[in-house]
């Protein structure tokens, strides 16, 4: 049963974040200084997924500026979606990173589910964290899930490292994509207005989830949820978060 605190959202005030950089390692490095890193297999797996294959729009294959590229601020890829602040990925990949890591070093394979995919920066950032994690990105849009597929394709190591351990496809985020689970990991990238039941459903035993709560044009907090031993659920409240609205398909 997931507990009532769920509900109960923070209303803190979020740390004002200045992580911009000039160059893709020159961020990390930033992320690292301010705190949104903790791990050093997060930035690791930074390191190797360049923003600049990322930060681009649907239908718009033109250049951003360095300064534009590695700001620590989110950028447009197509209506009413973006790719989030640096500081935003790095700290969810952070969170999401130990039961992942767990199981790479038991020798295990593990899951991820990405919802609300967009550029797939965040879904290729989690196949980096180990040899063995797949990983599955859902957006509900076929432009966005096609674009993700070209980023990944567009740096030839990256496509090398991550092989075929990086899928993406049109679903309904509230949905999930439950052929695939369950998973040890499930990143939320919009913010829901209330736990997505499904979701849950799909959360492994030991895993973890992620997800933005707050109705549109209300407060919102990031949750984490994590499933233990005997498949119950524990959650706490993180911060306070901005995120466009998880659109239901139903």
């Amino acid at each position: 049963m997931l507990r009532r605190t769920l509900l109960l959202l923070s209303t803190q005030p979020v740390r004002s974040w200045m992580s911009s950089a000039f160059s893709n390692d020159g961020l990390v490095a930033a992320l690292v200084r301010d705190g949104a890193i903790e791990l050093p297999e997060t930035a690791a797996a930074l390191r190797r997924v360049d923003r600049r294959n990322f930060a681009r729009a649907v239908g718009d294959p033109s250049a951003l500026e360095d300064a534009e590229v590695y700001r620590d601020a989110p950028l447009p890829i197509g209506p009413l979606a973006t790719i989030s602040a640096p500081h935003m990925h790095a700290r969810c990949l952070d969170l999401l990173a130990p039961p992942l890591l767990a199981k790479e070093r038991a020798g295990a394979a593990s899951r991820v589910l990405d919802v609300g995919s967009g550029s797939g920066y965040l879904t290729a950032a989690f196949a980096l964290l180990g040899d063995r994690v797949d990983a599955r990105g859902v957006d509900r849009t076929a432009s966005l899930v096609a674009l993700a597929r070209e980023n990944v394709d567009r740096d030839a190591a990256l496509a090398r490292a991550v092989g075929g351990r990086v899928a993406f496809s049109v679903g309904d985020g509230w949905r999930g994509h439950p052929a695939g689970g369950p998973y040890d990991a499930i990143h939320v990238g919009a913010a829901a207005s209330e736990i997505p039941t499904d979701l849950l459903d799909q959360l492994a035993v030991g895993g973890r989830m992620i997800v933005p709560v707050g109705a549109r044009d209300e407060a919102q907090a990031l949750v984490q949820i994590d499933r233990r031993a005997d498949g119950s659920l524990d959650s706490k409240t993180l911060f306070g978060v901005r995120y466009v609205e998880l659109v239901s398909e139903g």
